[in-house]
Protein backbone atom coordinates (compact mmCIF):
# COMPACT_ATOMS: atom_id res chain seq x y z
CA UNK A 1 0.00 0.00 0.00
CA UNK A 2 3.08 2.12 0.91
CA UNK A 3 4.38 1.71 -2.85
CA UNK A 4 1.17 2.28 -4.41
CA UNK A 5 0.14 5.71 -2.19
CA UNK A 6 3.85 6.97 -3.46
CA UNK A 7 3.06 6.18 -6.99
CA UNK A 8 -0.20 7.63 -7.10
CA UNK A 9 1.10 10.85 -5.25
CA UNK A 10 3.67 11.18 -8.27
CA UNK A 11 0.72 10.41 -10.83
CA UNK A 12 -0.94 13.71 -9.98
CA UNK A 13 1.96 15.61 -9.54
CA UNK A 14 2.34 14.75 -12.91
CA UNK A 15 -1.11 15.54 -14.43
CA UNK A 16 -0.97 18.17 -12.38
CA UNK A 17 2.23 19.87 -14.23
CA UNK A 18 1.20 18.86 -17.41
CA UNK A 19 -2.79 20.69 -17.02
CA UNK A 20 -0.72 23.26 -15.71
CA UNK A 21 1.73 23.24 -18.87
CA UNK A 22 -0.35 23.04 -21.26
CA UNK A 23 -2.60 26.17 -19.86
CA UNK A 24 0.69 28.26 -19.64
CA UNK A 25 1.61 27.12 -23.09
CA UNK A 26 -1.85 27.94 -24.94
CA UNK A 27 -1.67 31.22 -23.30
CA UNK A 28 1.93 32.03 -24.29
CA UNK A 29 0.85 31.20 -27.65
CA UNK A 30 -2.34 34.35 -27.67
CA UNK A 31 0.85 36.29 -26.09
CA UNK A 32 4.62 35.54 -26.34
CA UNK A 33 6.93 36.80 -23.83
CA UNK A 34 10.70 37.19 -24.75
CA UNK A 35 12.48 37.46 -21.43
CA UNK A 36 15.99 35.90 -22.55
CA UNK A 37 18.12 35.60 -25.33
CA UNK A 38 20.76 33.85 -26.71
CA UNK A 39 24.00 33.59 -24.26
CA UNK A 40 22.28 34.51 -21.17
CA UNK A 41 23.14 32.80 -18.37
CA UNK A 42 21.35 31.44 -14.73
CA UNK A 43 23.09 30.15 -11.42
CA UNK A 44 20.15 28.36 -8.77
CA UNK A 45 21.42 27.02 -5.88
CA UNK A 46 18.47 24.64 -4.30
CA UNK A 47 18.29 22.79 -0.79
CA UNK A 48 15.79 20.75 0.77
CA UNK A 49 14.08 17.64 1.41
CA UNK A 50 14.75 14.05 -0.41
CA UNK A 51 12.62 11.26 0.23
CA UNK A 52 13.91 7.83 -0.44
CA UNK A 53 11.13 6.20 -2.78
CA UNK A 54 11.99 2.40 -3.29
CA UNK A 55 13.95 0.31 -4.79
CA UNK A 56 13.36 -2.31 -7.67
CA UNK A 57 15.00 -5.05 -9.83
CA UNK A 58 15.62 -4.93 -13.23
CA UNK A 59 12.92 -7.95 -12.72
CA UNK A 60 10.33 -5.40 -11.80
CA UNK A 61 10.45 -6.32 -8.00
CA UNK A 62 10.13 -3.69 -5.60
CA UNK A 63 12.00 -3.51 -1.90
CA UNK A 64 11.89 -0.77 0.63
CA UNK A 65 14.68 1.44 0.64
CA UNK A 66 15.44 1.27 4.53
CA UNK A 67 15.97 4.63 4.51
CA UNK A 68 14.99 8.12 6.46
CA UNK A 69 13.99 11.28 4.96
CA UNK A 70 17.43 13.19 3.89
CA UNK A 71 19.03 16.49 3.19
CA UNK A 72 19.69 17.17 -0.69
CA UNK A 73 21.55 20.76 -1.74
CA UNK A 74 23.15 21.60 -5.11
CA UNK A 75 24.45 23.97 -7.95
CA UNK A 76 23.35 24.65 -11.11
CA UNK A 77 25.12 27.01 -13.97
CA UNK A 78 22.74 27.17 -17.26
CA UNK A 79 22.80 29.04 -20.30
CA UNK A 80 20.30 29.98 -22.97
CA UNK A 81 20.17 29.21 -26.43
CA UNK A 82 16.91 31.15 -26.80
CA UNK A 83 13.36 32.11 -24.95
CA UNK A 84 13.13 28.68 -23.62
CA UNK A 85 15.54 26.70 -24.24
CA UNK A 86 18.73 25.98 -21.79
CA UNK A 87 21.80 23.87 -21.15
CA UNK A 88 23.38 23.46 -17.91
CA UNK A 89 25.61 21.31 -15.25
CA UNK A 90 24.31 20.42 -11.84
CA UNK A 91 26.59 19.61 -9.07
CA UNK A 92 24.61 18.31 -5.92
CA UNK A 93 24.99 15.87 -2.95
CA UNK A 94 22.42 14.08 -0.74
CA UNK A 95 22.44 12.57 2.98
CA UNK A 96 20.23 9.81 4.86
CA UNK A 97 20.52 7.30 7.25
CA UNK A 98 19.75 4.12 6.91
CA UNK A 99 17.78 2.10 9.98
CA UNK A 100 20.85 0.29 11.33
CA UNK A 101 22.27 4.55 11.58
CA UNK A 102 24.59 4.32 8.85
CA UNK A 103 25.15 7.09 6.26
CA UNK A 104 24.31 7.10 2.90
CA UNK A 105 26.19 10.01 0.57
CA UNK A 106 25.55 10.51 -2.71
CA UNK A 107 27.47 13.09 -5.42
CA UNK A 108 25.36 13.38 -8.63
CA UNK A 109 26.72 15.11 -11.67
CA UNK A 110 24.47 15.98 -14.40
CA UNK A 111 24.45 17.77 -17.95
CA UNK A 112 21.06 19.65 -17.69
CA UNK A 113 18.76 20.46 -20.80
CA UNK A 114 15.54 22.58 -19.98
CA UNK A 115 12.62 24.14 -21.61
CA UNK A 116 10.76 27.12 -20.23
CA UNK A 117 7.44 27.97 -19.96
CA UNK A 118 6.81 31.89 -19.27
CA UNK A 119 3.72 33.12 -17.54
CA UNK A 120 4.74 36.75 -16.24
CA UNK A 121 5.60 36.74 -13.27
CA UNK A 122 6.45 32.45 -13.15
CA UNK A 123 8.78 30.44 -14.97
CA UNK A 124 7.62 26.86 -15.23
CA UNK A 125 11.27 25.10 -16.24
CA UNK A 126 10.55 21.50 -17.80
CA UNK A 127 14.05 19.62 -17.37
CA UNK A 128 16.20 16.15 -17.73
CA UNK A 129 19.94 15.74 -15.99
CA UNK A 130 21.93 13.16 -17.30
CA UNK A 131 25.41 12.05 -16.02
CA UNK A 132 27.24 10.00 -12.95
CA UNK A 133 26.21 9.22 -9.46
CA UNK A 134 28.90 8.90 -7.14
CA UNK A 135 27.71 6.29 -4.08
CA UNK A 136 29.46 5.57 -0.75
CA UNK A 137 27.68 3.34 2.19
CA UNK A 138 30.34 2.56 5.38
CA UNK A 139 33.25 0.95 3.43
CA UNK A 140 31.66 0.43 -0.24
CA UNK A 141 31.65 3.04 -2.89
CA UNK A 142 31.08 3.03 -6.49
CA UNK A 143 29.60 5.22 -9.25
CA UNK A 144 25.96 4.33 -11.09
CA UNK A 145 24.69 5.89 -14.32
CA UNK A 146 21.60 8.37 -12.80
CA UNK A 147 18.70 10.36 -14.60
CA UNK A 148 17.32 13.20 -12.79
CA UNK A 149 13.72 14.39 -14.90
CA UNK A 150 12.32 17.26 -13.03
CA UNK A 151 10.42 20.67 -13.23
CA UNK A 152 10.39 23.71 -11.13
CA UNK A 153 8.05 26.27 -10.33
CA UNK A 154 9.96 30.20 -9.65
CA UNK A 155 8.64 33.96 -9.04
CA UNK A 156 10.49 36.12 -11.25
CA UNK A 157 10.75 38.78 -8.54
CA UNK A 158 13.35 40.87 -10.35
CA UNK A 159 15.32 40.69 -13.91
CA UNK A 160 18.11 39.00 -12.03
CA UNK A 161 16.59 36.91 -9.02
CA UNK A 162 14.09 34.36 -9.21
CA UNK A 163 12.69 32.16 -6.06
CA UNK A 164 10.78 28.64 -6.17
CA UNK A 165 10.38 25.20 -5.66
CA UNK A 166 11.65 22.36 -7.11
CA UNK A 167 10.62 18.52 -7.60
CA UNK A 168 13.00 16.67 -9.15
CA UNK A 169 12.82 12.37 -9.63
CA UNK A 170 16.12 10.39 -9.10
CA UNK A 171 16.28 7.28 -10.88
CA UNK A 172 19.91 5.76 -10.15
CA UNK A 173 20.65 2.97 -12.09
CA UNK A 174 22.91 0.21 -9.50
CA UNK A 175 24.87 -2.57 -11.53
CA UNK A 176 26.39 -6.06 -9.45
CA UNK A 177 29.64 -4.50 -7.92
CA UNK A 178 32.59 -6.51 -6.82
CA UNK A 179 31.83 -10.65 -6.61
CA UNK A 180 28.06 -9.72 -6.57
CA UNK A 181 25.42 -11.72 -9.00
CA UNK A 182 23.94 -9.53 -11.90
CA UNK A 183 20.98 -10.44 -9.95
CA UNK A 184 21.99 -8.27 -7.34
CA UNK A 185 21.39 -5.14 -9.59
CA UNK A 186 18.88 -2.48 -9.16
CA UNK A 187 17.49 0.80 -9.28
CA UNK A 188 17.03 3.03 -6.96
CA UNK A 189 14.16 5.77 -6.59
CA UNK A 190 14.15 9.48 -4.71
CA UNK A 191 11.82 12.11 -5.02
CA UNK A 192 13.58 15.92 -4.27
CA UNK A 193 11.74 18.57 -2.58
CA UNK A 194 13.92 21.67 -2.68
CA UNK A 195 13.47 25.59 -2.31
CA UNK A 196 15.56 27.21 -5.12
CA UNK A 197 16.86 30.70 -5.76
CA UNK A 198 17.98 31.70 -9.32
CA UNK A 199 20.62 34.14 -10.01
CA UNK A 200 20.12 35.78 -13.61
CA UNK A 201 22.77 37.11 -15.23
Amino acid sequence: MKIRGIFAFLFIIILFFIGTAAIYAQEERARPIEIYSLGQQNISLSAGLMVPLFFSSFDGEISSTNLSLGFTGSLRWSVHLNNHLLLGVEIGGMLCKSELDNMLLMLPVTAQAAYVFHVYPFELPVFLGIGMNVIKYEDQSHIDFILKPGFSSLWKYSSSWSFGLNFVYWWIFQAATGSQDDSMARMGHFLEITPTVQYNF
